[in-house]
């Protein structure tokens, strides 16, 4: 049993206006012959396939011509999509009954019956070899608020998800491996590199480690640094973006290859993705306006680089971008921006640096404000800000 498990493909991508298209065609093509080689019974994309819930049609046809393109050159492989937070499950789920005429399953939405109830049926794929002897049971459950999944004593969501376990231990006469897919937030020690407080913030969070014996691997989408989760045996994979689709992404690319050993623990294989336009931070930490210009002057990659350029705050003239945009004349590299950040005590600090989850919800009101504010946060409305802090409390 083999799977191809990759998520947050954000199509229609515009970074600084600055489309991605040729980065996400050439993940494709490299997708493609990862197809061929390793022949899987199984792709698995788990969430985010558009950047916005209303993607241009551009986006869209490229996603239908890449997904039928898949099904062409590999007929038996099973195609599961589900939705991510960033995805309209109405859109996406328009076509779902043609789609399984090139073999592609796509769950949009968390399904019940007449009565509300869960109908965990809806949510199980099973895997078949040839023969048509069972490899693998897929349990696809797409992006959904809690209010969205069906009543329950204690979360909603967990209790859907063990639903949906214990229903694929009933089918599972074969023992074969039971596979989760999900786009959510685990609650554990993730890496939220790359992540904004307000991308993060509103997609629920799931402790999985009450049924962490009930499933032998949980496909994971929304987070976009690949990783395991720590403490879950290694059964928990957020499979990370295959391209970058912001600056703040610095780390290798891939998608995962997932097979299973005698006992149905899974072994996991990155393939990395390479792309054409390589998001590169000019100097990698923030210096004056001129010393970050005489690096930018310096640089001549081979690649067609886009570039972000990383200036103390206050350092720079009006015209920055005017200046910087000289030093490119002839490049094949393309500047898309300046990144300010101010300094501090103990060195420069990107204005626009992401923080964890834990590090959030640790914060107070008032260093939340200021963290937002930044400079413009005055003493005078510190005050204003705590005398309503005051009347809430009261």
């Amino acid at each position: 049993m083999k799977i191809v498990h990759t998520s947050d493909w954000h199509l229609g991508k515009v970074l600084y206006n600055q489309e991605l298209t040729e980065n996400h065609k050439a993940f494709f093509e490299q997708l493609s012959s990862i197809i061929l080689d390793q022949q899987p019974d199984a792709l698995l994309i788990c969430g985010d396939i558009y950047e916005t819930s209303n993607p241009a049609v551009s986006a869209q046809r490229l996603f239908h011509e890449t997904i039928l393109h898949f099904h062409t050159i590999l007929p038996q492989m099973k195609i599961i999509i589900i939705a991510g937070n960033h995805d309209s499950a109405q859109r996406i789920s328009v076509d779902s009954e043609l789609w399984e005429l090139a073999n592609v399953h796509l769950i949009s939405t968390i399904h019940t019956d007449e009565e509300r109830m869960a109908d965990y049926d809806k949510h199980i794929i099973t895997i078949y070899d040839g023969k048509g002897d069972s490899l693998c049971l897929i349990g696809a459950i797409p992006f959904a608020y809690e209010q969205n999944f069906p009543k329950s004593e204690g979360n909603r969501i967990l209790s859907f998800y063990q639903g949906v376990c214990h229903r694929m231990q009933e089918l599972n006469s074969h023992k074969v491996p039971l596979v989760l897919m999900g786009h959510l937030t685990i609650l554990g020690d993730v890496d939220f590199t790359g992540h904004k407080m307000d991308s993060i913030g509103g997609v629920e969070t799931l402790n999985v480690s009450s049924i962490l014996q009930e499933f032998n691997y949980l496909a994971l989408g929304h987070i976009h640094h690949a990783q395991f989760i720590h403490d879950t045996q290694h059964k928990v994979r957020y499979c990370g973006t295959p391209i970058a689709v912001s600056f703040d992404e610095p780390y290798k690319h891939s998608v995962s290859i997932v097979t299973f050993d005698t006992q149905n623990n899974p072994i996991i294989e990155e393939e990395e993705i390479h792309t054409p336009h390589p998001l590169i931070t000019l100097p990698e930490k923030p210096l004056p306006f001129l010393d970050a210009i005489n690096a930018l002057r310096s640089y001549s990659p081979q690649e067609e680089s886009f570039i972000r350029l990383n200036v103390v705050a206050g350092s720079a003239p009006s015209d920055a971008m005017a200046l910087a945009a000289t030093e490119m004349e002839g490049k094949t590299s393309q500047l898309l921006c300046i990144n300010y950040a101010r300094m501090e005590e103990d060195g420069p600090k990107d204005i626009t640096h992401s923080i964890t989850l834990t590090e959030f919800k640790e914060m107070t009101p008032i260093e939340i404000a200021k963290r937002y504010m930044g400079e413009r946060f005055t003493e005078e409305m510190e005050k204003t800000f705590n005398e309503a802090l005051q009347l809430l409390n009261d």
